[in-house]
């Protein structure tokens, strides 16, 4: 699958890895995901180059991966330890070694490095805003979309009065002003002022610029694939978007909060994961029949001046793919 590169993805919460292998499919390849004893997780290709069996069906010693088919062994960074068929002494063949995956752990994920290996990375696309004093409660949600057909949704603020009319779009609020965006090489910002169609004409783009000025997004997402919506001082939404295949896209969901005391935290957090996934399943019986399923491919739309933030993404994105696909970049 096509996917921007030289980027940070979330790929697993850290509660979901333990000691034992676990295999998974993220950005369309096979992965295998275990933690040595200090706790470090590593990740490799879900296949044993010996004879293709998935390594995720095997176990860990010494903290060696162990294949399940010929006991073969490799360590954290990939290398082939050990092959019994050839003894303690063989010669092992350096075509045995795998590539290991870079991988960093924070705020409660794993974080996968999709690029060639470089000697410093970039920061992790997390939001500054979140990172201290919040509680959160995420909730898991699959769907048969492509990723770039899930983000799209998350930025767009016209669909609201219409999917989400029993919700959170009950005011019929269908008038569109602007909305305001700011993007650059790392995201996109937009401020939502929607508001009833009473014949009015929506303020000018230079008005919603200036109300803007020194306030809170709406709404900010950091390329390649997070986002976060301000609801209130002490609550918000991230979302983790999280590439499984071409048609699949797994949803990470954190209602963040400042509630105290601890009882009225833990309802709190439970009423907003019953909500999210509520809001969450209005979208998805729309989002699913879009069609071509990833929109790098949807010469066939028409966007409107409402879909400011969704064209400045599309615009983004394929300046980031036509980078990852430049001979220059595979030459870095």
């Amino acid at each position: 699958m096509r996917v921007t590169s030289d980027c940070w993805y979330a790929v697993l919460l850290s509660r979901e890895l333990r000691r034992r292998p676990l295999g998974v499919e993220r950005l369309g390849r096979r992965l295998v995901f275990w933690r040595t004893a200090d706790g470090t997780a590593h990740a490799l290709p879900d296949r044993c180059p010996h004879l293709g069996a998935a390594l995720s069906g095997g176990t860990i010693r010494s903290d060696r991966l162990v294949c399940p088919f010929h006991g073969i062994e490799f360590d954290a960074g990939g290398t082939c330890r050990h092959i019994p068929a050839i003894g303690r002494d063989g010669r092992i063949p350096a075509a045995m070694a795998l590539d290991a995956l870079v991988l960093r752990e924070a705020h409660g994920f794993l974080w996968l490095w999709w690029g060639a290996p470089r000697a410093q990375y970039p920061e992790l696309p997390y939001f500054a805003e979140l990172e201290d004093g919040w509680r959160h409660a995420t909730i898991t949600v699959d769907w048969p979309a492509h990723y770039s057909r899930a983000i799209e949704n998350q930025l767009d603020v016209a669909h609201l009065p219409f999917v989400h009319r029993s919700t959170i779009g009950a005011g019929g609020e269908t008038l569109v002003e602007g909305p305001h965006v700011e993007a650059d090489e790392t995201g996109i910002r937009v401020w939502i002022t929607n508001t009833k169609d009473t014949g009015q004409r929506p303020r000018e783009p230079a008005d919603l610029a200036a109300a803007a000025a020194g306030t809170e997004p709406t709404v900010s997402f950091r390329f390649p694939a997070t986002w976060l919506l301000n609801i209130a001082p002490r609550f918000k939404n991230f979302i983790a978007f999280v590439p499984i295949n071409a048609g699949h896209t797994r949803y990470y969901l954190r209602a963040c909060h400042r509630r105290e005391p601890a009882i009225v935290a833990s309802l709190f957090a439970a009423a907003t994961c019953l909500s999210n996934r509520l809001i969450l399943s209005q979208d998805r019986r729309v989002v699913v029949t879009q069609t071509p399923p990833d929109s790098a491919d949807a010469r066939a739309d028409r966007p409107l001046a409402s879909d400011r933030a969704i064209i400045e993404y599309r615009r983004l994105q394929a300046r980031l793919l036509a980078r990852a696909a430049s001979p220059a970049h595979d030459a870095d």
